[in-house]
């Protein structure tokens, strides 16, 4: 989720949503730094190689029935497929964490980490309660379009060539990211993820104040 993080609750403090949404998109940036370099070292090895290199370079030369110029296309080529299917790679396996991050956390504790360690927590719009797995997916899944998503289709496509594509995608993710930031001020003060999963955030301690409104009701109506 953008950084307007939305609330139903207009006395919630923006600084709360943000700073939620700061701590988890710095778990986000953290596995990124983490895939990138693991991914540099993968594409590092294999062109240094020098062994596997020079073998593969004697074979190409051996069929190449006398084409050298095409037989080191081959190996660039070859090398360069490589390198890009790690960088997919690497993106695919950003975008995967970041969903099973954001899907597991409203699943377990109805709650990112960083909404836990700021006091906050998700609930559905209609009635509160846990959001569940149907609507914990839709957020997660929208969170997840806008954080990352957008932005790594935009740097495949960019290191496949199709630069026009790239920019497309680009262009499309600031839009996405600059709707959630204006939605979520604004009315029920919720986020693009937020009213697509009708879900809303609240404070913690709110949540905990109904159930035991709740509670003492039942408990009443058990005395009377």
């Amino acid at each position: 989720m953008g950084p307007g993080e939305g609330a139903a609750a207009t006395g919630l403090p923006r600084a709360r949503r943000l700073c939620a949404w700061a701590l988890d998109f710095a778990v986000v940036v953290a596995v990124a730094v983490l895939l990138g370099t693991f991914t540099f070292h993968r594409i590092s090895a294999e062109v240094t190689d020098v062994t596997s290199l020079a073998g593969t370079s004697a074979w190409e030369v051996i069929t190449s029935k006398g084409d050298l110029a095409g037989a080191g296309r081959d190996v660039g080529e070859s090398l360069w497929r490589d390198a890009v299917s790690a960088v997919q790679q690497a993106f695919a396996a950003l975008v995967v964490f970041t969903f099973a991050y954001h899907f597991i956390s409203l699943a377990v504790m109805a709650r990112t980490p960083g909404q836990a360690l700021t006091g906050l927590c998700v609930v559905r719009r209609a009635g509160g309660g846990r959001p569940g797995k149907g609507r914990g997916a839709v957020r997660a899944g929208v969170i997840t379009l806008i954080d990352v998503g957008w932005y790594a289709l935009a740097c495949c496509l960019l290191v496949e060539g199709a630069i026009v594509l790239s920019v497309v995608c680009w262009i499309v993710a600031v839009a996405f990211f600059a709707l959630d930031a204006v939605l979520a001020p604004v009315g029920s003060r919720r986020s693009l993820a937020d009213r697509l999963a009708g879900v809303t955030v609240t404070g913690a301690w709110r949540v905990r104040a109904a159930l035991a409104r709740i509670g003492g009701r039942e408990r009443g109506g058990l005395v009377g």
